[in-house]
């Protein structure tokens, strides 16, 4: 269980620091090798993309569901135009991340399942450590 004290925003930074660290790590090589070079590697990705995916859509309707109460209660304002305007639009816009997710997820689980037979056939680095 999270701890309360625990500022909620750390969680989706952290994620996405470390999309950042996997996208750096799997970059190609100068010689042109893959960032990626056994098919194990990119199913295992995959799989952990496609449960990332899977969690997001909860993640944003959590976020509207406080925005909403949080302007039910009164407890918004807005720089600009009313905050009612601002919670509608949004909500509507977490909504339709909510659906976008729900989709990214369902190509993932695809791309998952697809790549499952895949094998290697070419030569393979004993000293490496992602076999």
């Amino acid at each position: 269980m999270t701890n309360r004290n625990t500022n909620p925003t750390e969680h989706p930074r952290k994620a996405a620091e470390a999309v950042r660290a996997f996208n750096h790590a799997t970059l190609p090589a100068l010689n042109g090798r893959p960032g990626i070079e056994y098919t194990g590697t990119a199913y295992h990705a995959i799989g952990a993309f496609t449960t990332l995916a899977h969690r997001l859509p909860q993640s944003f309707h959590q976020i509207a569901m406080a925005l909403a109460e949080l302007h039910k209660a009164g407890h918004l304002t807005a720089d600009h135009g009313t905050p009612t305007e601002h919670a509608a639009v949004t909500c509507a816009a977490l909504r339709e991340a909510e659906q976008h997710a729900s989709a990214l997820a369902k190509a993932l689980e695809r791309a998952h399942s697809t790549c499952s037979p895949l094998g290697n056939c070419g030569p393979i680095d004993d000293t490496d450590d992602d076999l």
